[in-house]
C-alpha cells in the first residue's frame, strides 16, 4: 500500500461512521397511554409492577408516574427496562389525596385500570392475570380507566 496514513484515516472514518450510523443499542421501553379521564382534576398516576409480592400492595411499586388528570389520552414511558415480566396499574386521584380511595368492602371509588383489562371482582386481582412480556423493543400499552 503507498499511504499507509491515508489508509488508517479512511479505516477510522469507516468504523467511526459506522458506530453514528447504527447507534447505541435501544433499552427496552413501556409504553403507556391511560384514556377515560373523567375531567382534569387531581392527577393520574401510573405504576409499573415486576414482581407478583409488589403487585398492587400498598405503595409497593418497581417505578410509579404521576401527570395531571386531562380529558385526553394521557401518556407516561417507562425506559431502560430489562426484558421480563411487568404488569401496569393507573389510577385517577381526583381528590388529590395522593391514593387509591376505596369503599368499605375495598373496591375502588375512584377510576382505574390494570394492563389485559383485569377488573376486580370478588378479590384483587393477581399479578400474573395483568402481566405481560417485555421484550427487547417497545412495548405499547393501552388502560382505559374506569369508574
Amino acid at each position: 500500500m503507498r499511504n499507509p496514513v491515508l489508509f488508517s484515516a479512511i479505516t477510522a472514518a469507516a468504523v467511526l461512521g459506522a458506530g453514528l450510523v447504527a447507534g447505541p443499542a435501544s433499552a427496552a421501553r413501556i409504553i403507556v397511554t391511560v384514556s377515560g379521564v373523567q375531567g382534569a382534576d387531581g392527577g393520574v398516576y401510573v405504576g409499573l409492577y415486576s414482581t407478583p409480592s409488589k403487585f398492587l400492595n400498598g405503595t409497593q411499586v418497581d417505578a410509579m408516574k404521576k401527570v395531571r388528570a386531562s380529558g385526553g389520552p394521557i401518556t407516561v414511558t417507562f425506559e431502560n427496562l430489562p426484558p421480563g415480566a411487568y404488569a401496569v396499574g393507573a389510577y385517577h386521584d381526583r381528590n388529590g389525596n395522593d391514593h387509591l380511595d376505596t369503599d368499605f368492602v375495598g373496591l375502588p371509588t375512584e377510576g382505574y385500570a390494570l394492563s389485559n383489562g383485569v377488573r376486580a371482582v370478588f378479590s384483587k386481582p393477581n399479578f400474573h392475570e395483568a402481566a405481560f412480556t417485555l421484550g427487547a423493543g417497545d412495548k405499547p400499552v393501552a388502560l382505559q380507566l374506569r369508574y
